[in-house]
C-alpha cells in the first residue's frame, strides 16, 4: 500500500511505484527532501537505511511519528482548546478561534504521531489543499484528525532504519551524514519554482509555526538559485546512483536540469507521468566514478 497524504506536491502512484522500484539491493539512501514522506514510504526495507531532511515539521512528524514508531502514541482523545500562536494570530484566512484553539492544543501535547495527523486534517480543511483559505469547522476538523489517525497508524514501523533531520540539508554539508558517508541511492524531489517562487515557502510556512517547528522560517526558493543548488547535491554526495523528480512547466526547465545532471554521469533511464495537466519526470543517474 502507497502512503498517501494532503500535500499538493505529492507524487502519483505511479511515480512513487517507480521510485520503490529504483532502490534494488540500495542499503543506504539518502533523500534530501523528504517531503510527504510518501517516496521514503516506498524505499523502506528490511536491512535498509535511509537518511533524511527537510524544513518542514510535517515531514519530521511523519518518518519519526509515523514510519520509526514502534506503535500508536497520541495524547488526543477529545477536541480541546488552548489560546497558543494558531489563536492569537490567525494565520490563514477563514480560520475560526475553534480550529485554531484545537490545533494550539495538539501543538502543545500531542504526539509526533499526533502532529502529523494534524497537519494532515489542517492541509485538507483549507481550499485545494493549497493553504490558502480555511473551510472547515472544529467538528470537521477533528473528523479529519481521527481519519488521518487511522489511515497513519496502518504505517506504523515501517521496515528498515530512519535518520531524519529536521532542516535544510545545505546547513548540514559539512556533518559527517554528507562529508564522509557514502549512499548507494539518493533521491531527489526538490522545490518546484512556479512563477516567481516556491509555493511551500509562502502558504506552508504555517504548518511550522503552528505546531512548534525548529524552522522559524521556511527557506525561499528561486529559479535563479535552483541549478547551482541542485548541482550542489550531486557533486557533493557520495551517492553511486541518483533518482531525481522533476516536472514541466517550472523554472528552471526541465531540459535543463537534465542536461546538469549529464554533466556528472549516465542518465540510464527516464520516465513521464501524466500529473493533474502537467508531466511529472523521473530521471536515473549513474555517477561517474
Amino acid at each position: 500500500m502507497t502512503y498517501r497524504t494532503g500535500f499538493i506536491g505529492a507524487t502519483t502512484e505511479a511515480a512513487t511505484a517507480w521510485v520503490g522500484s529504483q532502490v534494488e539491493d540500495a542499503k543506504r539512501i539518502i533523500v534530501p527532501f523528504a517531503g510527504s514522506g510518501r517516496d521514503i514510504q516506498s524505499m523502506a526495507g528490511p536491512e535498509r537505511t535511509i537518511v533524511s531532511w527537510d524544513t518542514q515539521h510535517y515531514s519530521a512528524a511523519i518518518v519519526n511519528g509515523v514510519f520509526a514508531a514502534k506503535s500508536v502514541e497520541t495524547n488526543v482523545d477529545k477536541i480541546r482548546y488552548r489560546k497558543g500562536w494558531t489563536y492569537e494570530n490567525r494565520p490563514i484566512k477563514n480560520i475560526d478561534e475553534r480550529c485554531a484553539g484545537f490545533i494550539d492544543w495538539v501543538a502543545d501535547e500531542g504526539t509526533l504521531f499526533d502532529h502529523a495527523c494534524m497537519a494532515s486534517a489542517i492541509v485538507r480543511s483549507t481550499l485545494m489543499g493549497r493553504m490558502t483559505q480555511w473551510y472547515a469547522n472544529v467538528e470537521t476538523l477533528y473528523k479529519r484528525f481521527l481519519k488521518a489517525r487511522e489511515y497513519n497508524s496502518t504505517f506504523i514501523g515501517q521496515p528498515g532504519e530512519f535518520v531524519h533531520y529536521e532542516g535544510s540539508v545545505y546547513d548540514d554539508f559539512e556533518s559527517d551524514a554528507i562529508k564522509t558517508d557514502k549512499y548507494d541511492l539518493m533521491q531527489v524531489d526538490p522545490p518546484k519554482i512556479v512563477v516567481g517562487g516556491d509555493v511551500y515557502s509562502a502558504n506552508f510556512d504555517f504548518l511550522n509555526k503552528a505546531l512548534h517547528g525548529t524552522v522559524e522560517e521556511l527557506p525561499k526558493w528561486n529559479w535563479r538559485d535552483s541549478l547551482e543548488l541542485f548541482r550542489k547535491l550531486i557533486i557533493g554526495v557520495h551517492a553511486e546512483r541518483v533518482v531525481f523528480l522533476y516536472v514541466s512547466g517550472v523554472r528552471p526547465a526541465h531540459e535543463d536540469v537534465r542536461a546538469m545532471l549529464e554533466q556528472y554521469g549516465t542518465i540510464e533511464e527516464e520516465k513521464a507521468f501524466d500529473h493533474r495537466g502537467r508531466t511529472d519526470y523521473g530521471i536515473v543517474l549513474r555517477r561517474d566514478a
